[in-house]
C-alpha cells in the first residue's frame, strides 16, 4: 500500500510538472506572438519607428489629420486619424502587424491625390489604441466595421473604399464576410494571410521557436486560455461572403506571408469581382516601393472601374 501511493504521488508530481511546462512554454510563446509588448511586434515596430525617424514628411503628413475615438465590443478605447479634404469619397486604411496608422502615409498620399478624405486607424493593441493582445483579425474586423460606422456618422454618404496591408489586409477581406453598410463600394488587400493559423505556423518556421510541439502547444495555449482559435481565423471563408469586388496585391518575393496565400484568397472571388496585380521581386509590404509608378496605375483602373 506504501509503494502504491508513493507510485500514484510520484505521477500525480509528474503530470503537474508536465502541465506546468505546457502552461510555461505556452504562455512565452503568446507573449513572443500576440502579446502588445511581444518580442516579434516589438522587432517589427522598431523597425517602423526607424523608417519614421529617416522621413520627416510621416510626421507632418499626419498633424493635419484629427484624432477620433470609439469603443470596442470588448470596451476597448480605439484610436485614428481622419482628415476631411471636403469629398465624398472616404478611404479607410488599416496597418499590418506592429504597425501604425503612421504606415499608411504612403497609401494615404495615392487616395488622396485621387480625391479622397483618409482614415487611418491604429489597430487594437498598436499605438495610441488599447488592447493588450492581438487576435490576427478575428476581433480586429469587427473594430474596422464601427470605425465604418463612426465615419458614417461624420458624413452619411461617403462612397468608402476599404485598404488593407498584411493582417490589415486580412482584417479587410474579414470585415467584406459580414454585413456592411451599402457606402462600402470595394476594397483592396496588399499582401494578407488567407489562414492565421497556416500564416503562424509559416512564421514560426523561422523563429527559435520552430519546433513542431513548441507550435502546437502555443496554439492549445491560446484556443484554451485566450480562446483565440487560430485555424478559425479564415479569412477565406469570410471572403466567400463578400459581395464586393477586391484588388489582390502581392509581391512575388514576399517570405513573411507566402505569394501563394494571394491566389487562394483570390479564388474565393468571382473572375468579375477581382482583379490580381503580383509585383516582381517586392517583399513583404514592399511592392508599393517596387515601382510606385505601376502600383498607382493598378489602384486606378481598379477604383476607374468601380466609380471610385
Amino acid at each position: 500500500m506504501k509503494i502504491f501511493l508513493i507510485v500514484l504521488f510520484s505521477l500525480l508530481v509528474l503530470l503537474l510538472l508536465i502541465f506546468a511546462i505546457y502552461l510555461l512554454i505556452g504562455h512565452t510563446a503568446f507573449k513572443f506572438s500576440l502579446s502588445r509588448n511581444g518580442k516579434l511586434k516589438k522587432g517589427i515596430e522598431l523597425k517602423n519607428n526607424i523608417e519614421l525617424k529617416e522621413n520627416d514628411e510621416i510626421g507632418k503628413y499626419f498633424k493635419n489629420f484629427k484624432k477620433l475615438e470609439i469603443i470596442s465590443n470588448d470596451n476597448l478605447k480605439l484610436v485614428g486619424f481622419y482628415k476631411d479634404n471636403d469629398k465624398f469619397k472616404l478611404a479607410i486604411l488599416v496597418h499590418g502587424y506592429g504597425g501604425s496608422h503612421y504606415d499608411m502615409y504612403s497609401y494615404a498620399k495615392i487616395f488622396e491625390e485621387r480625391g479622397y478624405d483618409i482614415f487611418c486607424m491604429d489597430l487594437r493593441a498598436h499605438s495610441q489604441s488599447e488592447g493588450d493582445i492581438l487576435t490576427m483579425g478575428l476581433y480586429e474586423h469587427f473594430d474596422l466595421i464601427k470605425w465604418i460606422e463612426k465615419l458614417l456618422e461624420i458624413k452619411p454618404n461617403y462612397k468608402i473604399v476599404l485598404f488593407g496591408v498584411s493582417m490589415g489586409a486580412s482584417t479587410v477581406c474579414m470585415s467584406l464576410g459580414e454585413i456592411l453598410p451599402n457606402n462600402v463600394i470595394c476594397a483592396i488587400e496588399d499582401c494578407g494571410y488567407d489562414n492565421a493559423n497556416k500564416e503562424f505556423i509559416h512564421v514560426y518556421s523561422k523563429t527559435p521557436f520552430k519546433s513542431k510541439c513548441i507550435y502546437k502547444i502555443f496554439y492549445n495555449y491560446t484556443k484554451n486560455t485566450k480562446e483565440i482559435d487560430l485555424n478559425a481565423i479564415d479569412v477565406c471563408e469570410k471572403l466567400k461572403k463578400s459581395k464586393l469586388p477586391v484588388l489582390f496585391i502581392h509581391g512575388d518575393s514576399d517570405d513573411f506571408v507566402p505569394t501563394d496565400m494571394v491566389y487562394n484568397l483570390y479564388d474565393c472571388l468571382p473572375e468579375s469581382r477581382r482583379q490580381l496585380y503580383i509585383v516582381k521581386d517586392a517583399t513583404h509590404t514592399k511592392s508599393i516601393d517596387v515601382n510606385v509608378k505601376e502600383y498607382k496605375s493598378q489602384l486606378n483602373k481598379f477604383l476607374d472601374k468601380y466609380g471610385m
